[in-house]
């Protein structure tokens, strides 16, 4: 266990290491370990965090009671421990499909980004330092957003290992105040929103490329789906007598939509079973990685993002829900709570975004302080 020798402490089996001061005029640090034997009654020694970052002799104390009741139970806590990161992300997301949930977008971002470095990594041997390494080497092409999204993803991951082992294991890539390992705050906020003569274009460019998604695209324009929602969206959730659309919303609360009778012959037009997605995959089954390159192509070609650095700018598949949004704002036939309503958000601070595109929606407020100045001369 290293050279410098183990202080024992009050608790049974609790010990600590004490380092040398990282500056003159600190205290050392202190390494807890705790011993215990497994079920053929081998000494194991195991590490369980510094003073610095917020270990304690009782804590320790009881991760080795922890440790007792894993061998009383049969299980071998070294085992357990020595779980790669990799494990956990295959495990969660075998329980996540089992569980009907849409994984693509998360296992595209664990492929791409993490395997590589990640994969192989024990869960207990991964340190602020590395995810800090990692986290600036994937700034250099991921936005903010995109960050949080992959490794909020493996925190769940690891989350959901812990949680099934009842292990109460520090998570390494929580983000905690005043922790060491920190992830930028997204301002995702779009502000870029298409005009009439755009949405033309985009529509016209996409129909003969890719019928489906030109399809999407316009349900997305019309009724403010997300694409997610848009994916979910099976046969038994056409409801043409009401003019209604039901589908599995963010969250995986059951919402629904109103839309017209275009939309709605639309959709008929796919013939879908009640329980068939409505958009589906080449091979027939459901869209699980995302949207189209297509329409990022279409985009392209279109030059609506020639010369756009910030992404808030940048046309998405997603810019047109933000469309539908700014364009009933501008009306001025709809009120912040109305378009609440509209938009399916959860807090009206979701919605305020959109406050600026109310005609008069400034100005007006202005002529309550006129009114109320006595008359001045300039």
């Amino acid at each position: 266990m290293g050279s410098r020798p183990h202080i024992k402490t009050k608790y049974e089996g609790v010990y600590y290491r004490e380092s040398a001061p990282k500056a003159p005029g600190q205290p050392p640090d202190r390494t807890y370990t705790v011993c215990y034997r497994d079920a053929a009654g081998k000494l194991c020694w195991h590490t369980v965090g510094r003073h610095s970052t917020g270990t304690r002799a009782a804590y320790a104390a009881q991760v080795r009671r922890q440790l007792l009741d894993e061998v009383a139970a049969g299980k071998n806590p070294a085992r357990l421990r020595s779980v790669t990161v990799g494990e956990a992300v295959d495990a969660y997301l075998a329980w996540a499909e089992g569980e009907g949930k849409r994984t693509g977008p998360d296992r595209n971002r664990w492929d791409i980004h993490l395997r590589a470095a990640l994969h192989a990594l024990p869960i207990q041997a991964v340190t602020p330092q590395i995810l800090t390494t990692l986290k600036h080497k994937l700034a250099r092409t991921l936005g903010d957003q995109s960050l949080r999204h992959a490794f909020g993803f493996v925190r769940r991951a690891v989350n959901h290992y812990l949680d099934a082992q009842r292990l109460a294991l520090p998570n390494p890539f929580s983000v905690r105040r005043g922790g060491a390992f920190k992830l930028p705050r997204a301002s995702n906020s779009a502000v870029r929103f298409l005009s009439p003569d755009e949405v033309a274009q985009l529509l016209a460019a996409l129909k003969p490329r890719s019928a489906q998604l030109h399809d999407m695209a316009l349900l997305s324009l019309k009724t403010g789906l997300r694409a997610t929602e848009i994916f979910a969206l099976q046969g038994q959730g056409i409801d043409a007598v009401a003019g209604v659309l039901h589908f599995r919303a963010k969250g995986g609360q059951q919402q629904h939509v109103h839309v017209d009778e275009a939309i709605i012959a639309m959709l008929a037009d796919y013939e879908r079973a009640p329980g068939e997605h409505v958009f589906q995959a080449r091979d027939g089954g459901p869209l699980l990685y995302g949207i189209s390159e297509t329409f990022d192509r279409v985009v392209t070609d279109l030059g609506f993002n020639e010369g756009v650095t910030d992404s808030r700018r940048k046309v998405r598949f997603h810019t047109l829900r933000h469309t539908f949004a700014s364009w009933l704002a501008q009306s001025g036939q709809v009120t912040l709570h109305e378009l609440m309503e509209l938009m399916r958000h959860e807090r009206i601070e979701m919605t305020l975004r959109y406050a600026h595109l109310i005609p008069g929606h400034q100005r007006d407020k202005l002529r309550i302080i006129d009114d109320l100045l006595p008359p001045h001369d300039d």
